[in-house]
């Protein structure tokens, strides 16, 4: 104990600020006043980074910071908890918190027992967070440092996706990983490798290092490639490459998806899953949590897992286990049109030493639909719904990403946007029960590769509830099949012609950018999509050239039908996003 408060007194004395802290549990709690932001995140991660510490819970406050705001939004929960604490919804065994792709997978893993489960999520749908802002990208495990929670699910749950998604109907590809190492890659160290030396250290020593520490971590099938071997793989990928390292193992698919089938597949296995219901508070007995207290009421409960993503850690508090701060960090991603998509065979990088301490890099990738993506970036914000995107960060992509291929038509971007992710100042994965509260599981900092890691992570976290005292008795009426969404834009003539001639709506194509029909929209409403977003989710309707300028009155006029509610009352996303501000005119289809 005493050696790591020396380590973390030795550490804050490099910044010039009074910062004081105390440490529990190998918990570090900090306190004090920094100029921005910037350095609050900085001192953070420089306490985060030493041995022995478990977790970092930063009170310190830097200029600017939200008093207010931050003050209103704990008053309003404990104005919510107090009208709803009394009001019990239902009784489970285990209560998850947050609907994206890790609470689902948990979710789906607890279907397989003989357990009662209820799924919260605040949001009107699943995969509102980072599991809808992602370049869907299965990392093949080679970044992940040694000896850390990430490298050891990363490679697990990279291993697992196949037979998942073929369970599931989720498309899913392994296209490979394509390193390229150029002239850039080892610029700064240039000054100390003179001639002819840097071009054969960045030839035959690096892509050997990175190999390397691949093989290590436990990836199989990486190779080196020279000269034409790259370009046979990639045609267009720049002739200024000196080799490139190949890792087979790189999946794509679709991540919200997956997040959307992981909760139908659950939800057909018994899950309760509760939309629009806010988590306020706990009750507890002693260190013992008895229920969760949420804005539709109490959820009663032996085991509360948490994988609220970037608001992990204020559940974490409500719950009296606070063991770590979540800093959001922003991704930026250019999403390019379709007839572009031949031009790229693997996700793309180009290896740059010093790497991101904080970012595997990003690049170019292909997608599951035929688009090709760029990106992301990862930069530090403040703000937990900071999804804007400003001209400068698009400019940066296409500014760092386009010597990967030179001749890329750069005009061609269709859509840009941006997710949160949710890393602790540990920057491992934190899946563990609380340290002061019984009986709740911590499933937090589940950031990049959180995506390929989740299949892992969600056998990890039902682990973690067995040596909790969770009894796990097999269901025998588990399904792992769920139906996938049909697709017009899949079928050939012969089969939409049959499907045209069962049901009429198949030939009504509503979508003609990515061919969606009809009857796809309506089969999402009946499986719970109730505004155009989580129709667009589903079908991809309004996702392609057009963005949705020409199917999206004809979809709301599809919602209004099948609801039973008036157009105007349509909404894009929540009932705070309604697409029409008054009475609207006449039929939209």
């Amino acid at each position: 104990m005493r050696m790591l408060e020396s380590k973390v007194a030795k550490t804050l004395k490099k910044f010039p600020y009074e910062i004081s802290f105390e440490i529990k549990d190998g918990i570090v709690f900090l306190y004090g006043k920094v100029g921005s932001y910037e350095e609050w995140v900085e001192i953070g991660l420089a306490v985060g980074k030493i041995k022995g510490v478990e977790g970092v819970v930063n009170e310190i406050k830097w200029k600017g910071y939200p008093e207010d705001r931050v003050k209103e939004r704990w008053e309003r929960r404990k104005r919510i908890f107090e009208e709803n604490k009394r009001k019990i919804v239902g009784e489970y065994e285990v209560v998850i918190i947050g609907g994206g792709v890790i609470g689902t997978a948990i979710a789906r893993e607890l279907s397989k027992y003989k357990v009662s489960v209820a799924l919260l999520e605040k949001g009107p749908d699943v995969a509102l967070g980072a599991s809808r802002a992602n370049n869907g990208m299965i990392h093949p495990g080679v970044a992940p440092p040694k000896n850390t929670l990430k490298r050891e699910l990363n490679i697990k749950g990279n291993a697992m996706y196949d037979e998942l998604c073929r369970e599931l109907g989720v498309r899913f590809k392994r296209v490979g990983s394509l390193w390229l190492i150029t002239p850039r890659t080892l610029e700064a160290y240039k000054k100390y490798l003179p001639g002819p030396l840097y071009m054969f250290v960045l030839k035959y020593i690096a892509p050997w290092a990175v190999k390397f520490k691949g093989m290590r971590n436990g990836v199989k099938g990486i190779k080196i490639l020279r000269g034409r071997k790259i370009f046979e793989m990639e045609p267009n990928a720049t002739r200024e490459a000196v080799a490139a390292v190949y890792v087979p193992s790189t999946g794509i698919l679709d991540p919200y998806e997956l997040t959307i089938a992981l909760a139908e597949n659950a939800k057909e296995n018994g899950v309760d899953i509760h939309l629009n219901t806010e988590v306020v508070g706990f009750l507890k007995e002693g260190s013992e949590i008895k229920g969760v207290v949420t804005n539709r009421g109490t959820f009663l409960c032996r085991y509360v897992v948490n994988a609220a993503g970037v608001y992990a850690d204020e559940i974490a508090e409500l719950a009296g286990a606070r063991e770590y701060t979540i800093h959001p960090r922003k991704g930026v991603e250019l999403l390019f049109h379709k007839d572009l998509g031949e031009l790229v065979n693997h996700c793309l990088s180009e290896l740059r030493f010093p790497s991101h301490s904080r970012s595997k890099g990003g690049g170019i990738n292909p997608t599951v639909h035929g688009n090709v993506i760029w990106g992301p970036t990862a930069v530090e914000v403040p703000d937990k719904e900071d999804t804007t995107v400003k001209r400068e960060e698009i400019d940066f992509i296409l500014k760092r990403y386009s010597p990967i291929m030179s001749d890329f038509p750069r005009d061609k971007i269709i859509r840009y946007f941006a997710g949160i992710r949710a890393p602790t100042f540990t920057e491992d994965f934190i899946i563990r029960p609380a340290k002061w509260v019984g009986n709740f599981l911590h499933v937090a900092g589940i950031q990049s590769p959180g995506l390929a890691s989740a299949p892992a992570i969600a056998e990890y976290a039902v682990e973690k509830l067995k040596e909790m005292g969770l009894k796990l008795e097999s269901n025998p009426n588990f399904n792992p099949k769920r139906e996938p969404m049909p697709s017009a834009a899949e079928m050939s003539l012969e089969e939409l012609n049959i499907k045209i001639k069962e049901d009429p709506r198949w030939g009504n194509i509503v979508c003609t950018c990515e061919m969606v029909s009809e009857a796809e929209i309506v089969e999402a409403i009946k499986r719970g999509a109730k505004s155009i977003d989580a129709i667009k989710r589903r079908t991809r309707a309004g996702m392609g050239t057009c963005q949705g300028s020409y199917c999206t009155l004809k979809i709301a006029a599809i919602l209004s039908k099948e609801l039973g509610v008036p157009i105007n009352e349509v909404v894009k996303e929540s009932n705070e996003a309604k697409l029409f501000n008054g009475p609207v005119r006449g039929e939209a289809l």
